[in-house]
């Protein structure tokens, strides 16, 4: 049972986070349900995955958000979700957390086809989900392993296990079927061990012993987009005007000395239609980046 549902569950969570990458405002039904001529269900049985997403107080996610959402009270819905603010500069590409919490907020009142749907009762769920902001608890509480506030994120961490370990769903399962987001490479740091069993969605694996993290498993999500994407093409023929076959921009030494960037480096620096830029996400390289978006439009005008 769970390994068919961690499967479909792994397929969804794809689909999901993929969307996330072009994300703009708040308007859930046009964002995470564009118009598909073939609607194809990803699971196997045919019907949505039924997920079963923990009510947590909300300072486990947006009471992290500001002062004003952490002193509201009643459950979250998509009617009350805070939008995600506009000027994050580089904590949107950590903002999948809040992304795939919203999806499942969105009741589907259009009818359209969804690969996973929410369910009240958790005794009918395929899978359960843990919102935890667990990158944003990095950010909010501390960035560095010795600052004084890192406290509150160790806090979090302490009570969220005891949260879930007092669950009967978590403890028929021992959490395999449960899904909690970690993309922040310190996301979870204190505690993560414990949490070996249950399905993460990280970003990489640079972080994370192999005997924890692993394909098998886990779902490795892309970085949400913190430049916007280019949507000024000619409509007609909207690859016409663009010459570069690839464009890399970002830091080419990562985690373990970034062995598969650098290797990707050597394979494609030097080709015509590709372009391999070192830099480093900062407010004013994504303010740059913007900026060529911009000034590419303008020079078709």
């Amino acid at each position: 049972m769970y390994g068919k549902a961690a499967i479909c569950l792994t397929l969804a969570i794809t689909f999901l986070i993929s969307c996330s990458i072009y994300l703009g405002t708040v308007d859930l039904r046009s964002y995470f349900f564009p118009v598909q001529s073939a609607p194809l269900s990803l699971c196997a049985t045919g019907r949505p995955l039924r997920v079963y997403m923990y009510d947590l107080p909300r300072k486990f996610h947006v009471g992290m958000m500001g002062r004003r959402y952490s002193k509201e009270s009643g459950p979250v819905t998509m009617e009350n979700l805070p939008p995600w603010p506009a000027r994050a500069g580089v904590r949107r590409q950590h903002s999948v957390e809040y992304w795939l919490m919203a999806s499942l907020l969105y009741d589907g009142r259009g009818g359209e086809e969804r690969e996973a749907v929410r369910v009240s009762d958790p005794a009918t769920a395929d899978a359960f989900f843990v919102p935890f902001f667990s990158s944003m608890s990095v950010t909010t509480h501390g960035h560095n392993m010795t600052d004084a506030a890192t406290e509150g994120d160790r806090r979090l961490q302490v009570e969220l296990l005891e949260i879930l370990r007092q669950s009967k769903y978590y403890q028929r399962s021992g959490g395999r079927d449960h899904v909690i987001p970690m993309t922040h490479p310190n996301a979870f740091r204190f505690l993560r061990q414990q949490l070996n069993a249950s399905i993460l969605i990280i970003v990489d694996f640079g972080r994370y012993p192999r005997t924890m993290a692993t394909l098998s498993k886990d779902v490795v999500s892309p970085y949400v987009h913190v430049v916007k994407s280019f949507t000024d093409d000619d409509p007609l023929d909207p690859y016409e005007n663009r010459t570069t076959l690839l464009f890399f921009r970002g830091n080419t030494v990562r985690k373990d000395e970034g062995k598969i960037r650098v290797k990707l480096a050597k394979i494609l620096t030097g080709n015509n239609d590709v372009r391999y830029e070192k830099s480093v996400a900062t407010p004013s390289n994504i303010k740059m980046g913007t900026l060529h978006h911009l000034a590419d439009y303008l020079m078709r005008l």
